[in-house]
């Protein structure tokens, strides 16, 4: 064997249509078709000779063709999540039956904020990692020793033992990590990937990674990638465009999925600066904060689109989650959106700590008043790690910790003394109901896809699919009916 384990890096298949831990802030099978990028496997990825990026669920590859492809390497890298951890458990346990001495590490949120009892749910699993795993795993791979990489755990005569922790990648250790897209290049085809309001296909990495803003629900900030925001440099992030642009000529759109893109002003307009050239549409996740100036330069730089989680018309909520932005800050920024001719994605969350059947009728009418172009709206979910989790356990908030059914529907695991679980899925339908039953939006939609007919035949077949699930939602919130029912989940 070379020195250099030959490497197998996989979000793995569970269930028909998921959108696995990989790329999923919010791991579900969605009501829409929806498939993001395994950014985080691909960076290790390219850092490893003769490795495989396998990104099964949007390539279709069962779970038999996984666990085949894996007895051709000696590592394995997968990436797990809350939802299909015990489906995952299962194929590996397959894996090492075809290849005993396979070596198997799972790496994401849910290993993260449960090392111990991860490992104690499988002797299958070597190892798992604590935060970013780029560094850990490429180790690994390269022969460095488990005792002597920081940031992991794994057992040792029958005890489980975690090493120190690692410090998270700063912004000259991100600027040379390889381009994500080059292993797009490799392994993924493109067209596979789908999300309803970015144009298709488009192509996705990130140009920063961190949050630090302290929404007390959001999942990666407060596991994976931290609240410590670094950014890569400018001329790094216009490197790989200009490459993926060659490599992509098909793309129509990037998105950068960021936590946040644009939380400084002055690093926006500096890579703003630099993209502008290049002439090319993308999109983003943002927070409202940005000013007129800040947005003018985005948009003349080829932004189209931006993803903003408005979460609650409440202003008492927002206070709640540590949202660190108010009802009117988000009519500004709107309002500058439109002024600039940039549209906008709306998140919203039913559930959250102080939801009553007044604050959605509050949020509702919020979410009509700023009228952007389409609407994202979840029932909460709180996630192991998080403050919102703790928040919930420490107050009997917590219905349950079965977050999805048999095919990876996510189910309501919260519930309040004045909200049932069949009350919050009751104000999601009306939500979406009240916001996109509208002429106006009816025809704004229509528009659009009169001109496409890509556009017009994606439409048609979410608009069947997504009428099929709301029946499926008001069943259960006029039922209680125990089956699963399907989520649309906050992005950011």
């Amino acid at each position: 064997m070379s020195s250099v384990m030959k490497t197998l890096f996989l979000n793995p298949p569970s269930f028909d249509k998921f959108d696995g831990g990989a790329g999923s802030r919010w791991p579900a099978t969605r009501e829409i078709n929806s498939f993001w990028y395994p950014v985080w496997l691909s960076y290790p990825a390219g850092m490893l000779p003769g490795s495989r990026l396998v990104d099964a669920p949007p390539h279709k590859i069962t779970q038999a063709e996984t666990v085949r492809i894996a007895s051709d390497y000696d590592f394995l890298v997968l990436f797990t999540s809350a939802v299909g951890f015990e489906s995952d458990v299962r194929i590996v346990r397959r894996m090492k039956e075809a290849k005993p001495d396979l070596k198997v590490a799972f790496v994401g949120p849910d290993v993260q904020t449960r090392p111990t009892e991860s490992l104690r749910a499988s002797t299958d699993i070597d190892f798992v990692v604590r935060g970013e795993f780029d560094l850990p795993v490429v180790e690994f791979a390269q022969g460095k020793p488990l005792e002597t990489i920081s940031g992991v755990s794994y057992r040792k005569d029958g005890q489980v033992i975690h090493n120190p922790a690692r410090p998270p990648l700063e912004t000259e250790e991100l600027d040379r990590l390889p381009f994500a897209t080059e292993v797009y290049k490799r392994d993924l085809t493109i067209e596979n990937y789908n999300i309803p309001f970015l144009l298709h296909p488009y192509v996705a990495f990130y140009t920063s990674r961190g949050c630090p803003a302290l929404c007390t629900f959001c999942h990666w900030p407060q596991t994976l990638s931290g609240h410590a925001w670094r950014v890569r440099s400018s001329d790094n992030v216009a490197a790989e465009v200009r490459q993926a642009l060659k490599l992509f000529p098909q793309a129509k759109e990037f998105f950068f999925d960021d936590d946040t893109f644009n939380i400084r002003k002055d690093r926006v307009l500096d890579l703003c600066a630099k993209l502008r050239p290049l002439a090319f549409r993308w999109s983003c996740n943002a927070r409202v904060h940005s000013d007129y100036e800040t947005l003018k330069a985005m948009a003349e730089a080829g932004a189209r689109l931006l993803i903003v989680g408005f979460e609650s018309g409440d202003p008492q909520i927002l206070k709640n989650i540590k949202k660190g932005t108010t009802v009117e800050m988000g009519r500004a920024f709107v309002k500058n959106c439109r002024q600039v001719g940039l549209a906008v994605h709306a998140d919203f969350i039913i559930g959250l700590p102080g939801e009553t059947e007044q604050t959605i009728e509050r949020t509702i009418e919020y979410a009509k008043e700023l009228d952007p172009e389409t609407v994202q709206v979840s029932v909460v979910h709180a996630y192991p790690g998080t403050e919102l989790y703790d928040y919930a356990v420490k107050n009997g908030y917590l219905a349950s910790e079965t977050r999805a059914d048999e095919g990876g529907h996510q189910l309501p695991h919260l519930s309040y003394p004045g909200l049932s679980v069949e009350e919050m899925m009751a104000g999601m339908n009306h939500f979406y109901d009240a916001y996109y039953f509208r002429p106006r939006v009816v025809w704004r939609i229509v528009r659009k896809a009169l001109w496409d007919s890509h556009d017009r035949k994606r439409l048609y077949e979410e608009a069947v699919e997504y009428l099929r699930i709301r029946s499926e939602r008001w069943r259960y919130a006029r039922k209680g009916s125990p089956a699963g029912i399907p989520n649309a989940t906050s992005h950011s």
